[in-house]
């Protein structure tokens, strides 16, 4: 048996890098608590081909002014197939006073060392997560900070700054701090905060319908329907484009003038779109994304809808 508040066994599978320093960091914290890490952590790296024995070693070393070890040996992969045999013996009987972690690109179910980690140990998945899992990924994050995000703002995140989990925890928490007191980050929080660098397609879409660009916004769209599900993503980018534009019209109405938040060069060419579509016009625009929308949860082929919908946001 483990001692009380660490497993003797931790598997990290996958290869992003910040899923792994936070499951790493996580671990170490359970097993070693405040010790200094100097006197308690081993370090070992599968490259450099280390020895069974001096890795078995550390783990019976007992603990100097820690309550516990951590022996750890990174890109493990070859040391798992070189060792197999001698894990699965020891996993079956592991040292009580040390936890051993190994990280490895990928870690199959359905070996006996895996179904015996299981057991006695815990498998991280550090893989990165697809557009679906990363709007969960994203709703978590948010949590842990006493914050909701909607599913908009998360598509937004997702087009905006892709599957790069570091970059994408750094803007939670900018977004976090940036709402205050709400309770919600909104996509117009998004729009304040964020910085797309996902590349350009994150704004060639509704550039092009900014720019009343029929073939350009057609292309644009094109290139966001490469993954399963990207559609209501690329639906999801057009309703908040249309949101932005009738606020701003409906601002100008009231006011006399529109607050945007855009670079200069974006300001001018979002307000020759104003200039080209009424209020009016943006309130049907805004029922074509509707129709667009329920026609695509009804069965209507999702790439036909959205095309009718960007060539009518293009006339």
């Amino acid at each position: 048996m483990a001692s009380e508040g660490f497993k003797p066994v931790y598997v990290l599978s996958g290869s992003d890098g910040f899923l792994q320093d936070h499951y790493r960091a996580d671990i170490i914290s359970r097993v070693v608590g405040q010790a200094d890490p100097q006197t308690c952590i081993a370090n070992f790296d599968g490259g450099d081909d280390p020895e069974l024995a001096a890795v078995m070693d550390e783990l019976r070393t007992l603990p100097f002014l820690a309550p516990a070890r951590v022996v750890l040996v990174r890109n493990a992969d070859s040391f798992i197939s070189k060792n197999r045999q001698k894990l699965e013996e020891y996993v079956d009987n592991p040292c009580e006073t040390s936890a051993l972690v190994l990280i490895v690109s990928s870690f199959p179910g359905n070996t006996r060392l895996a179904k015996a980690v299981k057991k006695v140990g815990e498998i991280f998945n550090c893989k990165l997560p697809d557009a679906s899992s990363l709007q969960q990924w994203l709703t978590k994050a948010s949590g842990k900070r006493g914050k909701k995000i909607d599913p908009q703002s998360a598509s937004m995140l997702e087009q905006w700054i892709g599957r790069n989990l570091a970059a994408q925890n750094a803007e939670i928490e900018k977004l976090c701090l940036y709402i205050g007191d709400r309770d919600t980050i909104t996509p117009q929080d998004v729009s304040d905060v964020v910085t797309a660098t996902a590349g350009p397609v994150a704004f060639a879409l509704t550039n092009a319908i900014t720019d009343g660009d029929t073939p350009g916004a057609l292309k644009a769209l094109d290139g966001t329907l490469k993954i399963r599900g990207a559609e209501f993503q690329a639906l999801g980018t057009i309703a908040w484009h249309l949101r932005r534009a009738l606020q701003a019209q409906q601002e100008i109405a009231a006011t006399g003038k529109a607050n945007l938040k855009m670079p200069y060069n974006q300001k001018n060419a979002f307000m020759g779109m104003l200039r080209r579509r009424s209020l009016a016009k943006l309130k049907a625009d805004m029922k074509s994304l509707i129709d667009a929308d329920l026609g695509m949860k009804s069965g209507q082929n999702p790439k036909s809808a959205l095309q009718e919908l960007v060539m009518a946001l293009c006339s």
